[in-house]
């Protein structure tokens, strides 16, 4: 069995594999965890880039120890635009956000205070239950199209 621990933006899953299995089967995998489709992951280990047809034995990797490899997604054409799903926990309302991959959280934290009436100070923006930091920009936490954002309102002690 080996462990990998996906690095590149700010969700950082970890992924059990077989040594006997495929890079590709490892890009699968990432897929299914970060929802970046295999055609935009690029695999990193130690200065090389993993092969899609390669066995993941054939890199040396097949020991029970935690390794890490960097992803490198590719982007998305600069002026296309995604709706991101903004689930409001708690509330039961749900709304779509249209936002650039390229955007900062900021951005969409400003779009979600104007659409839900909420001030800017009072609530928080996961995915994938990874707090989202104001200065990174949406890329980071791997939003595509129709990917689940979560709101939650911090309740503030009186």
């Amino acid at each position: 069995m080996v462990y990998f621990k996906i690095i590149g933006g700010e969700i950082e899953p970890v992924i059990e594999m077989m040594a006997s299995e495929l890079v590709f089967d490892l890009k699968g995998k990432i897929e299914n965890k970060l929802e970046v489709g295999v055609h935009r992951q690029n695999l990193w280990y130690k200065g090389i880039e993993l092969d899609n047809g390669k066995r993941i034995r054939f890199y040396a990797l097949c020991g029970d120890e935690t390794e890490t490899v960097t992803l490198v997604v590719d982007p998305l054409p600069s002026d296309l635009k995604l709706h991101v799903l903004v689930k409001f926990l708690g509330h039961g309302s749900n709304g779509y956000v249209r936002v650039r991959e390229t955007d900062m959280v900021s951005d969409l934290h400003s779009k979600v205070s104007r659409y839900w009436g909420i001030p800017l100070n009072t609530f928080t923006l996961r995915r994938l239950n990874v707090e989202m930091v104001h200065d990174h920009p949406l890329h980071a936490y791997y939003i595509n199209e129709a990917s689940e954002i979560q709101l939650s309102v911090d309740i503030q002690p009186r």
